[in-house]
């Protein structure tokens, strides 16, 4: 790889690491709690978001707060200071906030000793000083007098929605849908922090109910985890809030961390921070009928509805403990239905298709899974599922099949189909008991009828509406049972029941016979089975002891394929008090989303390690396709790490074309990508597109997005050099804002659907994109490529050196209190501990990528072999641009063999179909041995190195016969080495020319 030649860098490296220097001073200076307000990192080891107060009615969270963005890049820059540096106090700082970050961010979770999915950082928590929690109210009665109304109450905040007397919210959320009349706010006026003036849209003069917001809810303390949705909360038990960028960020933190001390503790942190980000990753369900919403959601969102026939209603509320929404019904005298589901679906039951419902109960009720053709209630054009919950509470898994689903009307009795009655008959010395019994979420009832020598036992089956023959009647008994028909003259005739082929009942083992007149015998010696409805239908038993299952009496009839539906409902109509917890209802197989599972969607929100549903779309500035090339190997069936980045990869190739169709303009990222998926449909886009708003996170035109996807990318390109994709996205990224960057310090700051502008500065976007043009550089062969990549660092130096604040060297911290940062706004105090962690990340790198040996203007590269990995022949093709004009033969090299390597390693040198030159060295490797072989000159060695550092001698185990110390020859050659097929092999060599 290319290092920078300080030379060619307009400021200085000695006055970056005076930069550097001086922010560690500033630091320093605000480390502990202090006042509260002038805090970067607290007495804790966390760092607030911003340095200054920032917030205000329209704030998300408190100023007081901190994130796991500015904690895990501060740590990630504070480590690279300590490698760049050198100095102990950049790791000391770190491991503090390290330490605050396992307590805080992971909640004291030990860190796992086998990966952990559900092992993740929240995302948000207090690092400045204790402040309020905030509570809403949604039923204050207010008087509006010609629509406007003014609102004292204590440390009101926000009044949300005003309605009507008789209306009410349709769930427990502060943006909750109003049932009945709701009347839209036009302004609101905060006089103070306990007065609201509220106007209208409608001129209205009467009585209301009003849903409003205080800060005077339960303290969050300082290095207490929160939330800031609905509103400033404390998290519900088991709550994790995963920030899913961040997730790689924590992933570089603990890489890092293992790389400078070998600890097997961070190697099993990164190790699970890698299976979490691909948990993290992995959506599928692209089309949902019903499911809960983002947590604090709009339940009914998304073309989902509900209808009521039941006194009291029903009522629903997303649980606080597992996000799922809750339908509570109470119990009812009469009869009635509540109903949740979807309109407009306008789905096709094909053969092959199912549909999933994911449900639970605290109590063992029937809900009906309803399919109705059309939109308005047709008896004839509704299918009916019916679902037994067990009453465990545990979430049961219910596919249903297109012959699940059944046309009920036709069905005359059957527990399973409608309220089923009955009515044992026996004399008195003998007995007949029921039951309900659940068979494969069918419920069937057991009959069983014990008889005496001279008595009878006998069920009735309780039918409102008569069948009429044939009907059929499905059941299981291996006894001596006859069905009886009591005809309209109250006749009896009678019909041996088959015996089942089974002994055992279950849903495959039982019976259907079509029962028609001709099957029955009159008990009166009757011939002829007289006309007009049944008087009633029973079994009889004719054995001492007999038992029958009974499925259902009438005729069923089942969903054919193809058939279209329009709506999908559940429903329950029992009378006792449940409660319903729905997780999915959802058509199976699901259609497969592009770019899944390896390009990272906005949410990912546990409660008690179950991950809510909603994930919503997919943002190019959230999104590092470097993590898959750095994570642990793995194959899981969707794909491996490689497969990962190329998604990854083209992901971003199409947020950037994506950008041009959009503006015309060629390099940006467009921000947002909508799947065809329920939660990034609502946002109104197409399936599959690209957009702006709207969009969860509105700062869609935010220049940190466009930075850090470049960032990531760049980082993609120096892992793996020979990555022509991510380096075609650098470059065409850097040629777009060298337009747009047209004098020394308006860098591009806002990316709107246009040209991009300077509306604000932000030195923290000039460190992302200096981090990225580091990296490039150095995997950069083309002059031209590489004369851009070194102007824009260094205009990005200058930009950063112009908003620079220079620590006072008499008196520091007398002029602003934000001396040793790049604030843009000095005056006001202003500074973020995610721009420093960021700044310095950058240029530490710049730092550890900056040569220190310049003399004859050497370039250094290093190769790495990209041969098949399952042979054990490794080619690495070698450029070499030296020009030394007969002074020397090829440039000095070193070699570095990675093992495992149980075979003696051989390497030679061809160019032009020639053998340059070869090398042997009898040695074997562990997997974590190198062989390390430099022809360097001044420091020629051959050594073996362990993990730890240590290294042995092994220039003695060469095979003298052969040349062993290469150079490279100029121009075009090939490496050709002979190791095992799971060893790793790479070169670094140095391009020189010779100053005449």
């Amino acid at each position: 790889m290319v290092k920078i030649n300080p030379d060619d860098l307009q400021v200085s490296t000695d006055t970056i690491k005076s930069w550097i220097e001086q922010y560690d001073q500033f630091l320093t200076k605000y480390t502990g709690d202090g006042d509260g307000i002038s805090v970067m990192i607290d007495s804790k080891g966390l760092t607030p978001n911003s340095f200054h107060n920032e917030t205000g009615r329209g704030g998300y969270f408190n100023t007081a707060s901190g994130t796991s963005e500015g904690q895990t890049t501060t740590i990630r820059g504070c480590l690279l200071a300590y490698q760049a540096t050198g100095e102990q106090k950049w790791y000391d700082r770190a491991m503090v906030m390290v330490n605050a970050m396992l307590n805080v961010l992971y909640q004291g979770k030990p860190i796992p000793t086998t990966p952990d999915v559900t092992w993740v950082p929240h995302w948000l928590f207090s690092a400045k000083e204790d402040f309020k929690s905030q509570e809403y109210f949604t039923d204050l009665k207010v008087k509006f007098v010609n629509g406007k109304a003014t609102i004292k109450m204590t440390d009101i905040f926000k009044v949300f929605s005003v309605r009507a007397t008789d209306a009410t919210l349709v769930w427990d959320s502060p943006f909750s849908q109003v049932n009945g009349t709701g009347y839209d706010i036009k302004n609101i006026d905060y006089l103070d922090d306990n007065t609201a003036v509220v106007t209208l849209n409608q001129n209205i003069t009467s009585d209301t109910l009003v849903v409003y917001g205080t800060n005077t809810g339960e303290v969050i303390h300082l290095g207490e985890n929160y939330d800031a949705y609905p509103i400033w909360r404390k998290l519900e038990y088991g709550e994790t809030v995963c920030a899913i960028d961040s997730m790689a960020w924590a992933m570089d933190v603990f890489k890092i961390l293992y790389d400078i001390t070998h600890e097997q503790k961070w190697l099993q942190a990164f190790n699970s921070t890698c299976v979490s980000i691909r948990s993290a990753y992995h959506i599928d369900n692209s089309i949902v009928y019903i499911t809960p919403p983002k947590a604090y959601g709009n339940i009914f969102e998304n073309g989902m509805y509900h209808y009521s026939s039941r006194t009291p209603e029903e009522t629903y509320s997303q649980n606080k403990q597992t996000g799922l929404i809750d339908a509570h019904y109470p119990a009812i005298s009469g009869n009635g239905d509540g109903q949740i589901g979807r309109g407009s679906v306008n789905a096709s039951f094909a053969t092959d298709s199912y549909i999933r419902a994911q449900l639970a109960s605290k109590q063992a009720i029937t809900v009906n899974l309803m399919l109705d053709e059309d939109s308005v209630y047709d008896p004839n054009k509704r299918w009916t599922a019916p679902l037994h919950l067990d009453g465990t509470g545990n979430i049961q898994t219910f596919d249903l099949k297109k012959e699940n689903f059944l046309k009920t009307s036709n069905i005359a009795w059957g527990a399973n189909y409608k309220q089923s009655d009955n009515t044992p008959i026996s004399d008195s010395a003998s007995k007949v008991t029921s039951s309900v019994v659940i068979d494969k979420n069918t419920a069937v009832t057991d009959v069983k009828m014990t008889k005496s020598a001279s008595g009878w036992a006998q069920f009735l089956f309780g039918i409102g509406k008569m069948p009429t023959f044939p009907f059929d009647f499905r059941y299981h008994t291996n006894d001596d049972i006859d069905f009886a028909v009591h005809d309209a003259n109250d006749k009896a005739w009678r019909y041996r029941l088959p015996k089942s082929k089974s002994n055992i009942a279950s849903a495959a083992s039982y019976d259907t016979i079509s029962l028609t007149a001709d099957k029955f015998t009159s008990d009166d010696g009757l011939t002829s089975f007289p006309s007009g409805s049944f008087k009633s239908l029973l079994v009889d038993s004719q054995a001492s002891s007999t038992e029958i299952f009974v499925d259902y009496i009438g005729s069923l009839i089942t969903l054919p394929a193809d058939t279209t539906y329009s709506t999908v409902t559940l429903s329950y109509s029992g009378k006792t008090e449940a409660t319903l917890s729905i997780q999915l209802v959802a058509p199976m197989p699901q259609t497969e989303l592009v770019y899944t599972p390896f390009v990272a969607p906005f949410d990912y929100h546990l409660f008690n390690g179950v991950v809510n549903s909603w994930r919503g779309p997919a943002y190019s500035g959230y999104q590092t396709p470097y993590a898959w090339d750095e994570m642990s190997p793995f194959d899981d069936g969707y794909g491996d790490n490689s497969v990962a980045t190329d998604t990854n990869m083209r992901f971003m190739i199409d947020a950037q074309n994506a950008y041009e169709k959009a503006t015309g303009i060629s390099g940006g990222f467009a921000p947002a990508f909508y799947f065809d998926r329920w939660d990034s449909l609502q946002y109104g886009h197409e399936p599959n597109t690209w957009a702006w708003l709207d969009a969860p996170d509105p700062n869609v035109n935010w220049g940190g997005f466009q930075y850090r996807a470049i960032d990531s990318v760049a980082r993609v390109a120096y892992d793996n050099p020979k990555n022509d994709v991510a380096k075609y996205v650098a470059m065409k990224f850097y040629r777009f804002i060298d337009t747009y960057w047209t004098t020394e310090f308006n860098m591009p700051t806002v990316f709107n659907e246009s040209a991009p502008v300077n509306t604000y500065d932000d030195t923290h976007m000039s460190g992302l994109l200096l981090r990225s043009l580091v990296r490039i550089y150095q995997v950069t062969t083309n002059r031209d490529d590489l004369a851009l990549i070194l102007k824009l660092i260094n205009k990005t130096l200058a930009y950063m050196q112009h908003f620079h604040v220079d620590i006072t060297k008499d008196a520091p911290f007398s002029t602003t209190k934000v001396e040793g940062t790049f604030s843009t706004e000095p005056a006001k105090g202003e500074w973020y501990g995610f721009w420093g962690g960021e700044i310095l990340a950058s240029l530490s790198l710049l730092l550890l990528n900056t040569r220190t040996d310049t003399t004859n203007d050497p370039f250094y590269y290093v190769y790495i072999e990209d041969s098949n990995n399952n042979s054990n022949e490794k080619a690495v093709t070698l450029i070499n641009n030296s020009e030394y004009f007969g002074t020397q033969a090829g440039s000095p090299s070193v070699i570095t063999i990675t093992g495992p390597l149980t075979v003696n390693p051989t390497w030679k040198i061809v160019q032009d179909g020639t053998t340059i030159a070869t090398a042997k060295f009898n040695v074997t490797l562990a997997s974590s041995q190198r062989l390390v072989i430099s022809s360097y000159p001044e420091m020629q060695y051959a050594r073996v190195y362990n993990p730890d550092g240590s290294y042995a001698d092994v220039s003695q185990l060469q095979d003298f016969t052969q040349v062993n110390y290469l150079r490279i020859p100029e121009g075009i050659s090939t490496l050709l080495a002979y190791v095992d097929d799971k060893a790793d092999v790479n070169v670094t060599f140095k391009e020189e020319r010779l100053l005449v």
